[in-house]
């Protein structure tokens, strides 16, 4: 089958199943006669805005990030509030800790990303740690401003 129809079927399968490996995808996938490789598995996650996430039991699974056409602030606030724990700048680079071991901090770049801030150049994401980089000192003091201002007090 095309990579329209497998990328199809891994969006409602992500969506409508807890899926925690990509192995576990790939049996889902060849079960429903998709024929494929782990590399391609791959590329159409990251295709498809999938990432990991924990669901606060110790265990990960996949999340689609819906992306939205229009810029989504709001979403991006409560995520912070909800989220963020601290942060720190170094000259031209922000780094967000988010709260431990919940995956949470890619899901944070994404959005970061997604909204396309003219501050922002890039974003590196870890488990519970987000670096945002900046152009310049400016930029990165505008979005330490930004972040402090919806977060928790």
């Amino acid at each position: 089958m095309d990579r329209k129809g497998r990328r199809k079927f891994i969006e409602q399968v992500v969506n409508d199943q807890k899926i925690e490996t990509q192995d576990e995808l790939l049996r889902l996938l060849a079960d429903a006669g998709f024929v494929t490789t782990q590399a391609t598995v791959s590329r159409d996650i990251h295709a498809l805005n999938i990432v990991k996430a924990n669901d606060g039991n110790g265990h990960t699974h996949y999340v689609q990030l819906h992306v939205k056409p229009e810029h989504n602030y709001d979403r991006l606030y409560q995520g912070i509030y909800d989220n963020v724990r601290t942060i720190e700048t170094v000259q031209f680079i922000n780094v967000i800790k988010t709260a431990l071991n919940s995956s949470y901090a890619t899901i944070l770049g994404g959005m970061f990303d997604e909204l396309d801030l003219p501050g922002v150049v890039g974003t590196l994401a870890g488990n519970d740690t987000l670096i945002v980089i900046s152009k310049n000192n400016d930029d990165a003091k505008q979005i330490y401003e930004l972040i402090t201002s919806h977060m928790r007090s």
